[in-house]
């Protein structure tokens, strides 16, 4: 155990060791959750704009989460997502998926990217290559 001190404009990932943690997420969305950041304005804008009653100062949030939504790379994110799903063996058709219906091996895969998504500035990552095949583990080095 210890703490660890990081820069406030400097971003860490690790890797969850909890295979079953998103099982009532998509692929896309699990990996998306890596940048937390990201994913709650993403989450915020859609509760946002899903109000029956959207008013003026609806509007005002929604601009802001916009604006951060845009300095994050918001506009980006799945095309990033797909391209890490896709280099580590995760096929198209899987990124809307549940993640309760991946295999195991394929779950370990998902949240690799997930640690790896938005390029984060510091990444833990404990036994990454457990569960994984060869091709992966090369892509990883």
């Amino acid at each position: 155990t210890g703490s660890i001190s990081i820069d406030p404009n400097e971003r860490m990932s690790s890797l969850n060791q909890d295979h079953f943690a998103f099982e009532d997420f998509t692929v896309m969305d699990t990996v998306i959750q890596g940048h937390k950041e990201l994913y709650q304005v993403m989450k915020e804008k859609d509760a946002l704009y899903a109000k029956p009653d959207f008013g003026d100062e609806d509007g005002v949030k929604a601009a802001e989460l916009e604006s951060k939504f845009a300095e994050l790379d918001g506009w980006n994110a799945e095309a990033d997502a797909a391209k890490l799903l896709q280099s580590l063996g995760i096929p198209e058709e899987e990124h809307q998926m549940m993640m309760k219906d991946l295999p195991e091996s394929e779950k370990v895969k998902v949240l690799l990217a997930q640690a790896l998504f938005g390029n984060p500035d510091i990444l833990l990552l404990d036994e990454p290559t457990n569960g994984l095949d060869v091709h992966t583990v090369e892509w990883l080095e």
